[in-house]
């Protein structure tokens, strides 16, 4: 049975079933995600990208953020910060930047303004650790260029969590769950995105993709 299954049929479980499952330690969770320019402040750039969390034990898990910057080569342009969050009935969770593969992107803090976008975030990466930073936008990633971030979560119920519900929430769908800032865009513009889930169908190319490039490392 896939692992694809198996989350479908978890979803018709009891609540009291699932409560039991939440105690034992998970396997890596990953979701693919991209721009949903239709609630973009701008309309201009682009991205794509994966998440992938994996609960440690206890109240700890790691979350790997991956994205590429997808705008269009006439636009230009750096993808400068991102932040996230997930639904509220897993919690208080705290966040901390463990690894960047952009020095100059750190760690925004929880509770950091995520404007134009309502409500708070837990956490994120942007360059001088904030989302609405000015100054020269170069030490993000370039168009055509990805960069990786991981973090560590912190919280009760770290066990329960899932890669998904840091894109598009929980019991309620939250499309901000998961927001993205560009800045240097043709004409000095800026665009804040946020992200979305691909179409099933791209979704899995996107999972076959990966997994040819994982075996490919081997």
């Amino acid at each position: 049975m896939s692992k694809l299954s198996i989350a479908v049929r978890a979803c018709a479980l009891p609540v009291s079933v699932l409560s039991l499952a939440v105690t034992a330690p998970s396997s890596a969770d990953i979701v693919t995600m991209e721009s949903n320019t239709a609630l973009s402040t701008e309309g201009l750039a682009a991205f794509t990208g994966s998440m992938e969390y994996v609960y440690l034990g206890a109240n700890l898990g790691t979350l790997t953020v991956s994205l590429t910057n997808t705008t269009d080569a006439s636009i230009g342009g750096y993808l400068t910060a991102f932040m996230f969050r997930a639904p509220g009935e897993y919690g208080s969770l705290t966040s901390v930047l463990t690894s960047s593969t952009y020095a100059g992107m750190t760690n925004i803090p929880a509770g950091s303004n995520g404007s134009p976008f309502p409500g708070s975030w837990i956490g994120g990466a942007g360059i001088g650790g904030t989302w609405l930073g000015g100054g020269s936008p170069n030490p993000g990633v370039a168009v055509g260029d990805t960069g990786q971030w991981v973090f560590s979560i912190t919280g009760a119920m770290a066990s329960s969590l899932s890669a998904a519900a840091f894109v598009h929430g929980g019991l309620t769908d939250d499309p901000y769950a998961f927001i993205v800032r560009f800045r240097g865009l043709a004409d000095d513009c800026s665009d804040k995105v946020p992200a979305t889930t691909p179409a099933p169908g791209a979704i899995m190319l996107g999972l076959m993709g990966m997994a040819i490039g994982r075996s490919r490392r081997r």
